[in-house]
């Protein structure tokens, strides 16, 4: 069975997380299934798919008993899966801002002040 994927038909819930290096918990629903636990997380080094911000994407994993991390979630195709993370990426950052704009009761250009100058 051949699975054909159009990233535009996914929804993404994205949930901010304040405080820690968390920055947010991401979920795909592909229509017929969900899936949960994609992370935002700080990073040590810039991220191209993250704007060169210091920010980077993990799927679902589990840790084995040796400590070491395997995902959940993969896609062999690489383009698809860029296409997919900039599409995370978008999500996250709308959500970023509606969330800092709701929080602190800013409009629209005062949370796009907000994040610019916290980056």
């Amino acid at each position: 069975m051949n699975m054909t994927l159009n990233v535009n038909d996914i929804r993404i819930k994205v949930k901010v997380v304040e405080g820690g290096k968390l920055k947010a918990i991401i979920s795909l629903d592909f229509g017929d299934f969900t899936v949960k636990g994609f992370r935002i997380q700080e990073s040590q080094y810039e991220t191209k798919a993250a704007g060169n911000r210091k920010l980077w994407l993990t799927p679902p994993s589990y840790a084995d008993r040796g400590g070491r991390y395997h995902p959940i979630f993969y896609i062999p195709d690489k383009d698809l899966w860029e296409r997919l993370e900039a599409k995370i990426w978008e999500a996250y950052d709308a959500e970023h801002k509606r969330h800092y704009a709701k929080v602190y009761d800013l409009n629209s250009d005062e949370a796009d002040q907000f994040l610019n100058s916290s980056s």
